[in-house]
């Protein structure tokens, strides 16, 4: 769903060029105005889905000198923000590239360089229809490149959430580390983070990265319990670039690698390919354990029940939340159980929100649970003892 913010004009600056971005916005700002800068494509396409700006200002070259990337993104900035007044800035303006412009639905033309106060009184007569009135701060959004957020794991910061024991006292026997990054842009939502990446096509580098921050912000919860580390099926494919980053910071952080569990998302299919299953071995053998995240939702990776051999089968929230008052639900999380007891994995069901749903699966047999009820998502500081 598109999000309008107050401001009277939400304008979307896009150039591969930082410098030229930042310059930008340093002079555009104003009162009742917010200024989002993007340099690459994707963040860009973003913003135009969720945020529906009233305005774009997009160079129009933005790979390199034969790449018209800025003139293409005219069209798909008007199919999802039909409203906006698009401007096109260039250093070479020919009547053709123009015409084509306006053609796609640009209403104005820059040519490089140009004065602040041009491109200001453009946005001023191009008032948007979809904007609202009123005084506003003029903050300044600045969507980061993702080589930015992946480099050292810059601005990751990692939330938990306990994995309890299910018996009087609900004991945290663990803790799932949960992608967060610290940004005033969209990217503060870890779908949309991800999102960002899988478009970039670099799933692997921000799983990496988010698995390195994880160790290092979660190091000292691993003195009495384990860590889940969710890792999305790709990066399990590359190799032994995961072994490699685990195993550095269970070093530098003095980590028994018995302390981490891998948590399998379902986002995508576990490629049945040697890579992957010499990694799993690898992994093994480092003495990490493995866990399958939201089973039974999206792609199920049961087949691999036996090439895997995880420790933990988590029941997602979708079937877990209030089980107990849901047949269906109820015969879900009874045929799990009995799958797991087959294989030799212990259960947790996520999405405990209430001490019905918590007493309901320590009557089944369940040991582990995990949920609003026990605690929400925190830094890892909220947990020391």
């Amino acid at each position: 769903m598109n999000q309008r913010l107050p401001e009277s004009q939400l304008i979307l600056l896009l150039d591969d060029d930082v410098m030229v971005t930042e310059a930008l916005a340093a002079g555009l700002e104003r009162e009742g105005r917010t200024v989002i800068t993007c340099n690459d494509l994707e963040s860009a396409q973003l913003i135009v889905e969720r945020m529906n700006p009233s305005h774009v200002v997009s160079d129009v070259r933005l790979t390199g000198p034969f790449g018209y990337e800025g003139l293409d993104f005219v069209r798909y900035a008007k199919r999802f923000a039909p409203d906006s007044r698009i401007i096109l800035m260039t250093g070479d303006a020919p009547e053709t590239l123009q015409f084509e412009a306006a053609e796609r639905g640009a209403v104005a033309f820059l040519r490089k360089p140009f004065d602040i106060q041009e491109l200001d009184s453009i946005l001023n007569l191009m008032q948007c229809a979809a904007g609202t009135s009123g005084a506003a701060e003029a903050p300044v959004i600045r969507m980061p490149l993702l080589d930015d957020i992946v480099k050292a794991g810059a601005g990751l910061r990692p939330f938990f959430q306990p994995i309890v024991r299910l018996e009087p006292g609900y004991k945290h026997v663990g803790y799932e580390a949960l992608a967060r990054y610290r940004n005033n842009s969209l990217l503060r939502n870890p779908e949309i983070l991800f999102e960002y990446a899988e478009r970039k096509d670099r799933i692997a580098d921000l799983e990496l990265a988010c698995s390195a921050a994880s160790v290092r912000a979660g190091a000292k919860l691993t003195d009495w319990a384990v860590l889940f580390l969710n890792v999305h099926p790709d990066v399990l494919a590359h190799g032994d670039a995961l072994r490699d980053v685990l195993a550095t910071e269970c070093a530098d952080m003095d980590i028994p690698p018995q302390r981490l569990v891998l948590e399998i998302t379902e986002q995508a299919t576990l490629p049945n390919t040697r890579s992957l299953l010499d990694t799993i071995h690898h992994l093994r053998e480092l003495g990490v354990r493995f866990a399958f995240d939201d089973v039974g939702v999206a792609y199920s990776h049961l087949p691999f029940l036996d090439k895997v051999r995880p420790s933990f089968l988590k029941i997602s929230q979708h079937f877990g939340t209030a089980f107990e008052a849901d047949d269906m639900k109820m015969k879900i999380v009874r045929n799990l159980l009995s799958l797991a007891r087959d294989f030799g994995c212990d259960l947790i069901v996520e999405g405990i929100e209430h001490a019905s749903t918590a007493d309901a699966a320590a009557q089944l047999g369940i040991k582990y649970g995990q949920g609003f009820y026990f605690h929400r998502p925190a830094e890892a500081e909220a947990f020391l003892k």
